[in-house]
């Protein structure tokens, strides 16, 4: 088969996994934490079924194995699992990695005893074992060695040419670089130095035109989509927010002039040039291009209000009355999955300072349904990567209320190693597996913790970059 036929297949796979729910059923596997390993649990029970035990683990050397069933732990029973969306990981996921997260924060080996309660073939048994030291995530040194740690593993799977690649592409690799690149930023810019500069150098393409034809109508190489264009503003004006580099501005126009060419005169967009969905447009678009075009008026790009209000009109009528910002105009198609296009478009308006009192109505909606962040159409882990940005900057109780939510989740996915690996949701996040589940796990921690810090014009209006990278003129 020809390259060319093969990256077209693989495209299409990437866009049907991007409009395509998944069912809703079992969680799909998911790593142990401390303990070394992975587990699944189903909706209606309270056993999580044990897939693999990693040799050497805290696991392992206590006699765990693959096939056993968690039922609780120190003879407290797990609850049910749920499929529902709205209560998060509630059950033996939240029971497991908060107990883990607690006990292994422990100075004391003796306090760091734990005892796993389980079924192996139908019989009760208790095992007890020791987990190895780590700050937990309730303090500044846990959530500091997890950013570490999130930070290390992007730099170790950095493309020699700058990228972080994707399975899908062109498109797939510029999304994934770019939320790479502002993961980085946001967790140390002086440390990731080497990492960024190479990661913004391919962001902006050959001859820094982004990869997007003089005329932005034109599809060019690899069907450049907008999830792309959009996710390079962000990365790049970040960038030059923190170092004032020149070379950022143009390749920040060009791309958010793309997307004012891309929108219908009914302000409506699409995946790539032409409005989705029968011209029904789609809705996700729209905010992230809100955001790509506020943020990149940071860097002096002059914001087209044309486009602007008719995007704007677009999202006015499709926020449900609960806050949310629905798939479509019209009522009735849910906000359960809302949450990337309710923080993308929370965060355009409190970084445009545009309607203040609609930018709030979104943070409250991301506030009130922190369980539902991972469950965002289409590519799940970028509502958990943007609604803790949204949430800091409009609702500080809702972004601590955010965190300990998920405390779990980050305690689950750093593994005895402290690599780092994906956990998905219940819904749709099929377009999380077409970027690279545990890159995209290492962005969505990284995210989720280094708001406070305010490194990015994301968390903050007075963008007080606590580090500064050179400029690169002046290497």
């Amino acid at each position: 088969m020809r390259p060319r036929a093969m990256t077209l297949i693989a495209l299409i796979l990437f866009l049907w996994f991007l409009i395509v729910p998944a069912e809703t059923g079992a969680s799909e596997p998911f790593p142990l934490g401390i303990l070394g390993g992975r587990g699944q649990v189903d909706p209606g029970s309270p056993l999580i079924s044990i897939l693999s035990i990693d040799p050497g683990s805290a696991a392992s050397l206590a006699g765990l194995k693959s096939g056993d069933q968690l039922r609780g732990i120190g003879g407290i029973p797990f609850t049910d699992h749920s499929g529902s969306i709205d209560v998060g990981g509630l059950g033996p996921q939240k029971s497991l990695g908060e107990a883990l997260d607690e006990c292994a924060a422990r100075e004391s080996e003796q306090e760091r005893k734990i005892s796993l309660d389980l079924l192996r073939d139908g019989t009760e048994l208790t095992l007890q074992l020791t987990l190895p030291l780590r700050p937990g995530l309730e303090d500044a040194a846990g959530r500091t060695l997890l950013v570490e740690s999130c930070c290390q593993q992007l730099v170790k799977t950095q493309r020699p040419g700058g990228q972080w690649d994707s399975p899908v592409g062109l498109t797939g690799d510029r999304v994934l670089s770019a939320w790479a690149v502002v993961a980085l930023l946001s967790a140390d810019p002086q440390k990731y130095r080497d990492s960024i500069e190479r990661g913004v150098v391919w962001l902006r393409g050959p001859d820094n035109h982004c990869w997007i034809d003089d005329d932005p109508l034109q599809k060019g190489p690899d069907n450049l989509g907008n999830w792309a264009v959009t996710s390079t503003v962000v990365a790049l004006t970040e960038h030059w927010l923190a170092t004032e580099d020149p070379l950022d501005p143009p390749v920040i126009e060009r791309c958010c002039k793309a997307l004012t060419a891309r929108m219908s005169d009914q302000g409506l967009f699409g995946h790539d040039v032409v409005p989705g969905y029968n011209n029904k447009g789609f809705n996700v678009i729209n905010t992230l291009s809100h955001l790509a075009w506020a943020i990149g008026a940071e860097a002096g790009v002059t914001l087209d209000e044309d486009s602007w209000s008719k995007s704007l009109e677009q999202i006015r009528r499709s926020i449900d009355p609960n806050g949310g910002i629905r798939y479509w105009t019209m009522k009735g198609t849910g906000t359960g999955d809302a949450s990337l296009r309710t923080s993308s478009m929370a965060l355009a308006l409190s970084i445009s300072g545009r309607e203040p009192q609609m930018a709030q109505q979104l943070g409250e909606y991301l506030a009130a349904h922190p369980s539902r962040m991972r469950e965002a159409h289409a590519v799940g882990s970028l509502g958990m990567m943007l609604a803790p940005s949204a949430l800091w900057r409009l609702n500080r109780t809702g972004y601590s209320k955010f965190l300990d939510e998920w405390r779990w989740y980050l305690s689950l996915m750093h593994r005895p190693d402290r690599s780092v690996h994906y956990i998905g949701g219940k819904g749709n996040n099929g377009g999380d597996g077409y970027l690279g589940k545990h890159r995209i796990g290492c962005i969505i921690a990284v995210l989720i913790l280094t708001p406070p810090a305010q490194k990015l014009g994301l968390h903050s209006d007075e963008r007080k970059q606590k580090s500064k990278l050179k400029a690169v003129g002046d290497r």
